[in-house]
């Protein structure tokens, strides 16, 4: 058992998800210990605070494989090239995965492309231009 069971105990079942369907539907690999969260704990938020993105969200707003993480993406682009807010990393290599209540948004520095498991996690400041 790991330290998040011990905090947070999984349901007894979590959705069946079909991975290569959604890592085509998204053209991307994705990591390992993120599907077996996602396996575990399904959709939902972890003491209501933070909201990973899942297939399987119930809301378009929360869900990976929905607009989300494309409007979050051209945001930060569009940041990026006004100047409005520094953005530390290509838009094009960010990746929203999760969002908390505050409204942090939670990200895979996805570089390299095709290898998941060596991704790090970014944040930024909620209302704010820190990272």
């Amino acid at each position: 058992m790991t330290s998040i069971d011990r905090l947070c105990p999984p349901p007894p079942t979590g959705p069946s998800t079909d991975w290569p369907s959604v890592e085509k539907s998204l053209g991307m690999p994705l990591p390992t210990d993120y599907q077996q969260m996602a396996n575990t704990y399904g959709p939902g938020a972890f003491c209501g605070f933070l909201h990973l993105y899942h297939p399987h969200a119930s809301t378009p707003g929360t869900s990976i494989t929905g607009s989300m993480p494309a409007t979050i993406r051209a945001q930060l682009q569009h940041d990026l090239d006004s100047g409005t807010y520094p953005v530390p990393h290509d838009p094009q290599h960010l990746f929203v995965m999760g969002v908390t209540y505050n409204g942090e948004y939670l990200f895979w520095l996805t570089e390299p492309a095709g290898d998941p498991e060596t991704w790090t996690i970014a944040t930024n400041e909620a209302r704010g231009p820190r990272w």
